[in-house]
Formats: structure tokens, sequence, C-alpha cells
């Protein structure tokens, strides 16, 4: 990612966090909406609801009131007032009792409280002793239970539900299927029956009617049912919307089944509001509190997992949820050993927990430990010989780490295994985008979208790819470049041959090549850029890389641009991505390939990261080594993520001047090799990472000493700069030029004096100083080319063409749609006889006099 125009974003490695909102208007190139994570932190409220009980309420109602909104605790309290009067009294008080023992962690009590004999043939706790046991891993014993009441009980909802929910648990997708399939065979059939407006009876529960949307949307996930069929989509939805909008407004686990629907489909904003809604209606149901988790996980919103897997705990300490969280939490944050710890509390107690295994082989898979996770995959096949749930979690860490090739095996297995499973499709096609394999990415995303027509990750990527059709490239020797000819005829005029001229100094600075062309997509707006680079809408940068691919968003004013940038600087840095990237097989550490992309920019330091820095280090507050990439990833304030992109840079640029270039190549060797940051800075610099870091702290104090940002210097500067101020109005700029020269040596990295010198050396016609001070200006300036065209116009109007050249490019490669710098390297080309330069422009200007043209037409035809 171009840290060139920083606006605050989260882009890890490959950045898969592949989710929209529906648009209202069917004209919209993509479908959009506010960033989920704004939901998500809002999920969960901090206390219980309070409960107000009617008058006629009895203990029994208010028990079964006080488990329903979470109070498991308080629900066991008054059970125990209880003593059922018959049979049905007994059911409920176990119904209720059952589920807040559960809830709290109490399993074993639970199943125990379903086990009486005098109760053990009623319909509604067969099923709940399957589910139990089930939750405590007798799966066996629980199909057999089940299997025995829909003998007894054929017409049981709740009992084809739950047969189907364990066999998916243990990867019987075959026998799952049969069990949904119940739900649309005749004479039942419930989806034509609701097609139908039928009412009544089982329509009249909204549990009932639930489960039965639960089970259609599974049913036709598992027979692929969905295919090419949006009405279904619709309908299922609408099962549960009716189910609390119309049955039953109290009843919030229909919110929860609506969230986990709009989630299969990755709409993660309706998602989140589903279950906000359901979390406000019961703060402590561990399924609604998961599911709010995981979501904010793939958002990268990591403090939002953290505090759903704490909730978790709230309500049970011991609740493997929580600790299957915080392993996708930290496997998000790529801190695998961690993760690890987290796996492995679940597996002690659950050895053959089918997703902590397959988030067990996901650890080793994200540290390149190839045989151990064979392992681990081979014990998950003798489990489950045809799981996909184990090859799938591997191949997101392995896709997140851009290993290409071994990714795409991985989803090949679980699409093989799993067919009629969208996100595994979605992960491949995604994966095929940033590999540069459009083709591969089209087939694989169609068939997803075939599968899952109301999938918005799915139809946001086949319409870049429709955009991306209509496309111009020009390839040169190491590049090809993409673009939209009619928004971006300027684009193959300059990109080519200025990639080229960077390919062999930045190639031979790491000592590596790219063993096949780079692919330069220039965007013609930014939600069309952020979808190719995440599958979202609302990414706040200009560039990114992910290896193979370059994505840019235009360097232009527009409707959804983020107006012009120096593109040149941007791909610089994004190609030093690239080639520190393939350099590694994409193993170096974050951190590492942001400060040599930055280093490699050859510019000075921002003026803004100055205080910035400067505030760091003399508060002790810069990173500690081992924390920098997660301040990328995990920014606890709004500068960390831009203070990150600024020490990244030091720590590159003093290991360049102290132990010179030959240990970043051989760090750049370890990376490749896998080896840790702890083995490699003592391995090449003899120093541990801790002594390194207290001498690079040293070195930063020594930098900012001279900058003259101490209290003595700043009081010293606010008197010269209030004097030298006064002078420029006075006009009295001889005297004023020597108070400004003074500012510049107290505080060499401030913009103003560099400011006021380059006006006041222009006013005094000293050119040469002038255009010093504009260089100063000029070098740190990403967005505005006044300086460079001020600096090419002095050098022409002296006759020095060809350094005027130099700058008027330099004032294309930060706004390639101004005119003006157009029309005045046009004007030098004329006069130095570059007819082949000239020719250039004179297209270039007669293509923005068209673009000018028709932006005017559409503004009056609006």
């Amino acid at each position: 990612m171009s840290y060139s125009v920083r606006t605050t974003l989260i882009l890890l490695a490959v950045m898969l966090f592949n989710r929209g909102v529906l648009a209202d208007d069917a004209n919209d190139d993509f479908v959009r909406g506010t960033a989920p994570w704004k939901y998500i932190e809002r999920l969960a409220p901090e206390r219980l609801p309070e409960l107000a009980y009617p008058v006629y309420y009895n203990d029994l109602d208010k028990a079964r009131q006080q488990a329903f909104h979470g109070h498991y605790r308080e629900s066991l309290i008054t059970l125990e007032k209880i003593h059922p009067r018959g049979k049905q009294d007994a059911v409920t008080v176990a119904l209720i009792k059952s589920n807040s023992m559960r809830a709290v962690g109490e399993l074993d009590d639970a199943i125990k409280a379903v086990s009486d004999a005098q109760i053990a043939d009623d319909p509604s706790i067969q099923v709940r002793r399957a589910e139990l046991l089930s939750a405590s891993g007798k799966t066996d014993e629980a199909l057999a239970l089940l299997r025995q009441h829909l003998t007894d009980h054929p017409d049981s909802i709740p009992g084809h539900f739950q047969l189907g929910q364990i066999c998916e648990k243990v990867g019987d997708f075959k026998t799952a299927r049969q069990a949904y399939d119940w739900f649309t065979q005749k004479p039942q059939d419930f989806l034509e029956r609701w097609k139908n407006h039928e009412r009544g009876g089982v329509f009249d529960s909204a549990e009932l009617v639930t489960t039965i949307g639960r089970a259609l949307d599974r049913q036709a996930t598992l027979s692929e049912a969905y295919r090419n069929k949006p009405d279904l989509n619709k309908t299922i939805l609408n099962i549960f919307v009716k189910a609390y909008d119309s049955i039953d407004r109290e009843f919030w686990p229909a919110h929860v089944a609506a969230g986990e629907y709009f989630m299969s489909h990755d709409q993660a904003q309706d998602a989140a509001k589903e279950l906000q809604t359901a979390l406000e209606a019961n703060p402590n149901d561990i399924h609604t509190l998961d599911l709010a988790g995981r979501m904010a996980v793939e958002n990268f919103n990591f403090d939002g997992g953290d505090k759903m897997s704490d909730l978790i705990r709230q309500v049970n300490p011991d609740a493997f949820e929580a600790d299957l969280l915080d392993a996708r939490n930290l496997l998000r944050q790529r801190r695998p050993e961690l993760a690890e710890a987290e796996v492995d509390k679940v597996l002690q107690s659950q050895p053959k927990n089918l997703e902590a295994l397959g988030l067990k082989a996901a650890v080793y898979a994200l540290q390149l430990k190839d045989a151990t996770t064979a392992e681990i995959l081979k014990k998950i096949e003798q489990i489950d010989p045809n799981n996909a749930t184990g090859y799938f979690e591997v191949a997101e860490q392995l896709g997140a780490m851009r290993q290409y090739p071994r990714a795409a095996d991985m989803y090949k297995k679980a699409i093989e295994r799993a067919p009629w499973w969208t996100a595994a499709r979605n992960g491949l096609g995604l994966l095929y985008t940033q590999s540069g394999d459009e083709d591969d990415a089209r087939v694989t995303l169609a068939a997803a979208h075939e599968l899952d027509p109301f999938n918005l990750a799915t139809t946001n990527y086949l319409k870049l790819l429709d955009m991306m059709d209509g496309f111009a490239r020009k390839e040169s020797a190491h590049f090809i470049v993409l673009y939209d000819p009619k928004t971006d005829p300027v684009i193959p005029e300059y990109f080519s041959d200025y990639l080229e001229s960077v390919h062999d100094v930045i190639c031979k600075t790491f000592n590596y090549e790219p063993k096949v062309k780079t692919y330069i997509e220039v965007f013609p707006t930014h939600e069309a850029f952020s979808v190719r680079t995440t599958g979202s809408p609302w990414i706040g940068t200009v560039g990114a890389s992910t290896g193979r691919v370059i994505a840019l968003v235009a360097p232009r004013v527009g409707h959804q641009t983020l107006g012009p940038f120096n593109w040149a600087q941007v791909l610089r840095h994004e190609y030093t991505h690239t080639v520190t990237l393939g350099d590694t097989d994409n193993r170096i550490q974050h951190w590492m390939t942001e400060g040599l992309a930055v280093y490699e920019e050859q510019t000075p330091l921002r003026w803004d990261w100055v205080p910035m820095l400067y505030g760091a280090v003399t508060h002790h507050q810069l990173f500690p080594i081992d924390q920098l990439t997660w301040s990328f990833v995990r920014p606890k304030r709004p500068i960390d993520r831009q203070l990150a992109y600024a020490e990244s840079f030091w720590i590159c640029k003093y290991i360049e001047e102290k132990y010179g270039h030959e240990t970043i190549l051989k760090m750049l060797t370890d990376c490749r090799n896998a080896e840790p940051q702890e083995v490699f800075f003592p391995k090449e610099t003899h120093r541990s990472l801790t002594d390194f870091q207290n001498d690079f702290f040293a070195w930063c104090d020594a930098q900012v000493a001279k900058w003259g940002y101490d209290q003595e210097t700043t009081k010293k500067y606010e008197e010269l700069r209030e004097k030298g101020e006064a002078l420029i109005k006075a006009r009295q700029y001889d005297d004023a030029i020597g108070v400004w020269e003074q500012i510049e040596k107290l505080r060499p990295v401030d913009a103003l004096p560099h400011s006021r010198l380059a006006g006041l050396y222009l006013a005094l016609h000293q050119n040469d100083k002038a255009i010093s001070e504009l260089d100063h200006l000029a070098q740190v300036e990403l967005k505005d080319n006044r300086y460079t065209v001020r600096i090419a116009r002095i050098y022409r109007d002296d006759g020095k063409l060809d350094q005027a050249a130099k700058y008027a490019m330099t004032g294309i490669y930060i706004d390639p749609y101004d005119p003006r710098a157009h029309e005045l390297l046009a004007e030098i080309y004329s006069k130095t006889g570059n007819e082949q330069g000239l020719a250039r422009e004179k297209r270039v200007l007669e293509d923005l006099s068209k673009l000018s043209a028709q932006k005017k037409a559409d503004e009056l035809q609006n």
C-alpha cells in the first residue's frame, strides 16, 4: 500500500474483507454502503435489559422470560422455587434449565436436566438432549437419539433440522442434505406452502417458522438450489423477517437467523444490524456474540473481536467459542504462536473438534510449516474424509501471505469437497485477481455467482471484471498498463516510460527481477480501485500492490477520485513492494516492505511527519520493533499507522547508514527462508533485537535534536519568525532574507522558511537561490505541482531548457491532467526540437480538451 497519500485504512497482506451492502440504486456500478465495522462497534450492550413482568406471571413464566433475555443464573434461581404440577410443567422446567445451564457452561448438568425418565419421551426434550449430546462431543449418541425420534415423530420440524445440523457438523453432508430435503418434499413442502401464503398451524409459531427458514436456507445451499434464483433468496429472507416482524416481534432468534443469512451472502452491514437487534434483546447469547465477533475479525476490527470474546467469557468462562474466536483474531493479525495456544485449549477437551483442527492446520500454514499442516489435515480426514473446512482455513492463511499457488491448491480442494460453498470460490476468485489471473478469476467467480446470485462480494468482483474488459492496455518490456481509454487517455503516454526508467534501478537495488511482467491497473474511480484491492468499496488510499498486480486510482480531479497525486512516486513505492515481495516469496515483514518502499521513493522527510516523529521520539512513544507491524494492522490512535510508516522508513534508513545495503539484502534472504526477525537481526547486525532497538532509538534522538523543536530553540524561532514576517510586510526584503536564513538553520525541516525564502529570492530575481528553495518544497509536495512548474518556467526563461523539461515533466507526474504543465512542456520541446515529445504533448492537450468539453456537456445535461 502506498503511504504516499496516507488516509487511514486497514489493508493486511491481501486484505480479504469482501463485504458490501445491497444498493437501492440498480444503476450503481458497485454494491455500496457504509463500512460494516461502524455497526459492529455498536454491538453488544454493556448490561442486560431490565425485565418487567405482567402481574399474572408466575415463577415459571418469569424463569422462561429470564432465560430468553440472557438472565441465565437468575432463571436457575427462579426455577428452584418451582415444583412442577405435571409432566408438561416438568418438560418446560427442563427445557429452560437446560438452556440456562448450557449457556453458563454447565453442560453435563444441562444433559442431566433433560434425561429424567419422567420426561425422556417428550419430543422437544429428545431434540434438546440430542443437541446437548452433540455439543458435548457425543455425536453418535445424539444421532441415534434423533433417528429414533424421527421414527416416532416423522413430522418433527426441530428433529429434521437438528439432524441436518449435527450431520453438517461432522461432515456428513449427504445425510444433512437428506434431512433438509424433507422440508421441501410433499406433503409438507414448507417452501411452496409459504409461497402460497399459507398461514395458521406451524406458521403461527415464530420459533418453528425460523427453524423452517434456516432449514430451507441450508437445503438450498447444499443442493445448489440458489443457482440463478434470486427470488429464492428473497423468499427465504422473507421467512425470517415475517417471523420477527409479524408473528412475534419479541422473538430475537429470528434476527440471529437473518444475520447469519446475510453473513453467508457477504452482506455485512445488514447482518450487523440484525445481530445488534438480537443482542439488545439478549446481550448474553453466546452464538450471537460469536457471530458478531467473527464479523468484527473478518473486517480487521480486532478490538471488536476481543470485546466479543470477553463478553462470551462473562457468560461462560470456559466457552470454547471464545477460544476459537481469539484464535481467529490472532491469525488475522498474523500471530500464529499465540493463536495455537487458544486452539489447543479447545482440543484438550474436544480433540475431534473439526473447526479447532482446521484452525490448528491454519496456524502451521501461516508459519509455512507444510509438513505439519499436512499432518493435521490428514488427522481431519480420518475424522471426516470429505472435510472441506480445514482446507479452506489453510487456504485463507496462505492467501493472506500471498502464497498464491499453494493457496489456490487448498481452495480447489475445498471447492472439490464442497462444490456448493460460495466462500471457497470467492476466496479463489479474489486470489486470482490479486495474482493477475483475471481469466481464471472470471470463471471461478461466475461459478460462484451461479450458486449464489445474491452474494455481494461475488457481484462486486464480476462487475469489476466487466469494467476491466473495456480497459485498453499498453505493454512494454517489463510492464502491462491497463486503463480506461475513455476517462484516462493520458495514462499510456507516460506510465510505461516512467516505469521502465525505474525498473533497472529498483531491481538492481535488491538484486531481484520479477519473473513475469507486472500489471499496472489504473481505475477511473476510487470505488472501483477499492473493490479491485479488497472486494469492498471504502478503502481510503490511492495505490496498492498485491505482488504481480499494482492497482491505482486515476490521479485526477473527479466525482469518485481522490484528486491529483504524484503517481510516479506512488508507482515507485508500489513497484518496490512488488520486487521485495517477489524476492522474499512474500515472506518479508510487513513493516520492512513498507519501510523499504518509502526509502526507495528517494524523497525527503514529509513536513507533516516532522512534528509527529519529534513528539514520538521525545515522549518515548516509538513502537517497539516487535509491535511495529501491528501498529499498521491494529492502530490504537489516529496517528499510529502514519507513525508506523515513518518509523519503518527510519529503521531501513538506519540499517543502510549503520550496517550498509548488504545487510538489507541479507535480511531479505533471511525473510525468504522464513526466519523470524528475532533471529535475523542478531544474525546480520550482531546485536540482539533489543540492543538494536536501543541503538536505533538513540539514533532517533540524535536526528530530532537537530530539528530545532526544543523549548529554547522554539522560543528563538517564534521571535525570528515574527520579525521576519514584519520585514516582509515592510518590503525590507534584503533584511528579511537574513532573518529567514537564520530560521531555516534553526529548523531545517520546517516548510515555512523554505517557502518564505523562495518568495523573497524570486522578488529579488535571485533565481538560483529561489530554485534551491522551491526544489526543497517540490520534493516533499505530493499533490500540488506549482513548485515544479515554477522552477521549469525559471529555467525556461534562463535558457536552461533541459532542466526546464525535467521539472515540467515532474509537474506532469504530480498532476497529469493539468493543461498548463503540458503547454509548458510542449513549448520547451518546441524550442529544443524534441519532435517526438512535442507530438505527444499535442496529443495529450487535444485529449484534455475533449475531456473538458465532455465534462461541460455532462454538467449542462445534468
